[in-house]
């Protein structure tokens, strides 16, 4: 099972609310996380990731070596330049966290394996809890805009959307350093973002196959909400339908089509509807003329929108919530079975309403 997540009872005391992991030879990861707001506890989830409200976690016992603009190294002089200080820190809400690497690999890095290394460290808050923090949390259109409560990515700014990075504490060293640039291709400017909150701890996948499969799901969940626009949306949701119903390999949507609708059906009538609802969203044709009507195939192969197809916003907005119904059919029955081996879910989902 995973940790427990909670509500913590700290003071902002880095060094003590994360001793253990440092005590066995883990590094501190220390990261700004734009479009958060959390209250005034800190919140900790599964790998000791923990979220601490703006001014709350305390940087100054870290031993940090301040980026030197003269440098001859151009990886500190541009992160240096990135504007990612201990004053930016303190501004913003942080997300902290125990990793293990080698430092003095890091300490040799370029400045383009810096921004790698932020990304590797910003998808690991990702893939341990944030992913299904915006599945649970930042439901489609629980605000009227599928964006509206997103968050951003850990290691963004607020004071500068351009801009990212992440402090890096090494116990044995007693000494941090900090390093910041443009890791990211894009940022989400829409609404307020996430207040975050708990997330029970049955809500996480366990460690098994179909957890780490369940895992890789919710990243592509959050590829689907980000997505710039209603078509591109529509088209991620179909792919991840795909993969959520054979993992492994790939097969036609007519295969596709006949594991998801025994995770949403209640009955053999509901049963074949679904599937005929199925090949309206992807390659329907309309009988006696031969007009292609299915959605996907008009929006891939004959370049239309989905506001074409779908041209009411009402509408529109019914097809992504009846999307994400059957997406969340799946992932939720996937999470409840996550410490499963793919081959015993195989057989668990074989047992799914056999119409």
């Amino acid at each position: 099972m995973t940790a427990t997540p909670m509500r913590i009872d700290s003071e902002g005391d880095l060094l003590e609310d994360h001793a253990n992991a440092l005590g066995a030879g883990a590094h501190l990861a220390v990261m700004p996380i734009a479009r958060l707001t959390l209250e005034w506890s800190p919140l900790t989830f599964p790998q000791g990731i923990t979220f601490y409200p703006s001014g709350i976690a305390q940087t100054d016992s870290l031993g940090i070596i301040p980026n030197d603009p003269d440098s001859g190294s151009l990886a500190e002089v541009a992160s240096a330049t990135s504007g990612l200080d201990v004053g930016t820190l303190s501004e913003h809400p942080l997300v902290v966290f125990p990793f293990s690497f080698d430092w003095e690999s890091f300490r040799k890095n370029s400045h383009k394996g810096n921004l790698a290394f932020i990304r590797r460290l910003s998808d690991h808050v990702d893939r341990g809890c944030l992913d299904l923090i915006r599945y649970i949390q930042c439901p489609f259109f629980a605000n009227g805009d599928p964006l509206q409560n997103l968050p951003g990515r850990a290691g963004q700014l607020n004071s500068n959307p351009m801009m990212s990075g992440v402090l890096l504490y090494n116990h044995s060293l007693r000494q941090a350093r900090i390093i910041g640039g443009d890791a990211f291709t894009h940022t989400i400017t829409r609404g307020l973002g996430l207040f975050i909150d708990d997330v029970d701890e049955s809500r996480f996948p366990n460690e098994g196959e179909v957890g780490f499969i369940t895992r890789h799901g919710l990243s592509l969940y959050t590829a689907v909400q980000e997505a710039n626009n209603s078509t591109a949306c529509f088209i991620q949701y179909l792919a991840l339908l795909e993969f959520l119903a054979f993992p492994d390999e790939y097969r036609k949507f007519e295969e596709v089509k006949k594991v998801i609708a025994r995770y949403v059906a209640r009955d053999a009538s509901q049963y074949k509807a679904l599937l005929d609802r199925f090949f309206e969203l992807t390659g329907k044709k309309e009988e006696g003329t031969g007009r292609i009507i299915g959605y996907r195939t008009r929006l891939i192969h004959m370049g239309e929108r989905i506001e074409d197809v779908v041209p009411d916003d009402d509408s529109r907005k019914a097809l992504f919530y009846e999307l994400d119904g059957y997406i969340r059919a799946v992932i939720d029955h996937m999470i409840e079975n996550s410490g499963a081996s793919y081959t015993e879910y195989l057989k668990i989902r074989g047992n799914l309403r056999p119409y």
